[in-house]
């Protein structure tokens, strides 16, 4: 990374010219302490003469410093700056030069007076070797103009010592000229570092923003690639779910089961982008409570058997009475991730989940008789869309978010995660809760009957996608519900117009055409009829439209969404309005 020469010329100049009143007021202290100490034996008239000259030169001096600074940055010449700076140190220094060799000329005896005279040159060009005198040309234009004069009066008048005086002159110039060499190089390589560092912190502004655009376009093409996925996706799986229902041939059964179950893992990964989603969007609140941690273990053994089953591995899922304090919905999705990788990626052996008491909490252990990771690979293990040992990218070892929502999660409920893995011997992943209070546990709900009957129910969906809309009357229509379908807002209004009664409960899609969406088409409704409900479907992963979905305060379902959800959710809340209607409390 090169500097321009020009810039830290100017650097220098202006740091000198910015402190020319500083430098000029202490100028005309020593000055005037100067007159006053070499009054008894120098002449009166050319002590006042030459402290005239001296204002007339920092009168000099300061005007230029003032024409400099009021140049627009940087200057169009700081060459031409620089030789007029030279110009009015050199003055400066010709001047204590001057007033030196009239203390050797008028008091030969009074070695002090010269002493003190080159003593202050020699501060004089230190002091300022941080300002304008730090470029090489100035400083040496004040010091070979302070000492010209005391060496040509050495050189002419006699002394005792004439040789020993001369060089010890020209030595004591010699040194500052060395030592302001070392301090211009100095100086000047500070500025030029300084330029370098802000050149490198704009470069590394430029590169964030430029990873925040990437990011930002990743986010925008993750949100329209998922929408339009999910749409048909949506589709195919209420139709799947209709098919199930209708078919009873066993042979057909079966091929719709494989259907139905290939649909789920797209939908499984196309969750995982979701999830991924929500957590840049903010919308994942955890609920913490006091409960049993067995409960999230067992219901961890029920949900993965069957998928050790199948790769032929032994699935422990050791017992524990343990009290925690947690989420258990999130400690359930970040522990059957771990115990699902381990599955996933273990070929034979066994998985193994345990508890284990801890001072700090109960740390949740994951073992694995896997591949094991690398060292050098545990710090990459985190990132999104990064799998080990899947350079073919092989959809059914999933799509690399697994660990990535993991560590989210876990720093989301601030729960310690710990990896600890050996090449050929396996893996051991572990979260640590907190202890939890027993007294503060809730005894656990009972499963109500989602499945009852929905018979009377009716049911407004809003959805511009015309083959959603014709899979979920199908379905709707099987549980027993009464459908009305729309495409937009204008037409569901319209359909309100002319319906026999309200309907109980409006499922609009998120993103509708025109200015429309399902925030607005379920606040349309309820404002004719308060009393009913709203469930918001929506595909969309983008951050903004997480948060606005989740701040509306309805139910949210993600596309593709599963029937057996869609159908729990409806029947709760047909349950209630029929509760209100039978006056039941």
């Amino acid at each position: 990374m090169s500097v321009r020469p020009e810039l830290v010329l100017h650097e220098i100049l202006a740091r000198g010219f910015r402190s020319y009143s500083r430098g000029i007021v202490n100028g005309f202290l020593f000055a005037t302490l100067m007159v006053a100490f070499a009054w008894p034996r120098l002449p009166h008239a050319f002590l006042l003469s030459w402290f005239a000259c001296g204002l007339l030169v920092a009168l000099a001096r300061l005007t230029i410093a003032r024409a400099f600074l009021r140049e627009p940055e940087p200057v169009a010449d700081p060459h031409r700056w620089a030789q007029r700076a030279a110009v009015a140190y050199g003055g400066t220094g010709f001047l204590w030069g001057i007033l030196g060799a009239a203390c050797i000329h008028y008091a030969p005896d009074a070695r002090e007076y010269i002493l003190v005279v080159v003593f202050l040159i020699m501060l004089f060009g230190v002091l300022n070797m941080q300002a304008t005198a730090a470029h090489p040309l100035v400083f040496r234009a004040f010091l070979f103009s302070a000492f010209v004069p005391i060496l040509a009066i050495s050189v002419v008048e006699p002394a005792p010592n004439y040789v020993l005086r001369i060089i010890l002159e020209c030595l004591v110039l010699f040194v500052s000229l060395t030592v302001g060499r070392s301090g211009n190089r100095y100086v000047a390589e500070s500025v030029k570092i300084r330029f370098e560092n802000i050149e490198l912190l704009q470069d590394l502004t430029r590169q964030k923003e430029d990873l925040d655009k990437a990011i930002a376009a990743k986010s925008h093409f993750l949100a329209a690639a998922s929408h339009d996925l999910r749409q048909p996706m949506q589709a195919v799986v209420l139709l799947v779910e209709s098919l199930q229902e209708r078919v009873a041939d066993p042979d057909t059964r079966r091929i719709v089961k494989s259907i139905r179950q290939s649909v789920a893992s797209m939908a499984t990964l196309l969750n995982g982008i979701l999830d991924i989603s929500k957590f840049d969007a903010g919308t994942v609140k955890p609920e913490r409570g006091h409960f049993a941690l067995n409960r999230v273990l067992e219901r961890l053994r029920h949900t993965l058997a069957d998928q050790a089953a199948r790769g032929d591995l032994s699935f422990r899922v050791m017992r524990s009475s343990a009290i925690v304090e947690t989420d258990p919905i999130l400690l359930y999705r970040i522990l059957a991730n771990l115990a699902g990788n381990a599955l996933r990626y273990t070929d034979r052996g066994r998985v193994v989940v345990g508890a284990r008491r801890r001072r700090a909490g109960v740390e949740v252990q994951v073992w694995d008789t896997g591949p094991g990771i690398a060292q050098e690979d545990l710090g990459e293990i985190f990132r999104e869309f990064h799998q080990l040992g899947n350079p073919q990218r092989d959809r059914e070892q999933g799509l690399g978010l697994g660990l990535a929502i993991v560590e989210r999660t876990a720093t989301l409920l601030g729960h310690p995660l710990r990896v600890v893995s050996r090449v050929g011997h396996g893996s051991m992943f572990s979260i640590t809760l907190p202890y939890g209070d027993a007294k503060s546990v809730r005894p656990p709900e009972r499963a109500q009957a989602d499945w009852a009957s929905m018979e009377g129910c009716t049911v407004l969906v809003v959805d511009d996608d015309r083959e959603i809309r014709a899979a979920m009357m199908m379905l709707l229509e099987n549980w027993g519900c009464e459908v009305m379908c729309a495409s937009s807002a204008a037409e569901a209004l319209a359909l309100l117009d002319n319906a026999p009664h309200p309907p109980d409960v409006v499922v609009a899609d998120y993103r509708l055409p025109g200015e429309d969406n399902g925030i607005r088409v379920i606040r349309a409704v309820r404002a004719r009829h308060p009393e009913t409900s709203g469930v918001l479907i929506s595909g969309d992963i983008a951050p903004t439209v997480l948060k606005e979905a989740e701040d509306s305060g309805y139910k949210l379902l993600h596309k593709p969404i599963r029937p057996a959800r869609l159908r729990a959710l409806l029947g709760n809340i047909w349950r209630e309005r029929s509760a209100v209607r039978e006056g039941v409390p």
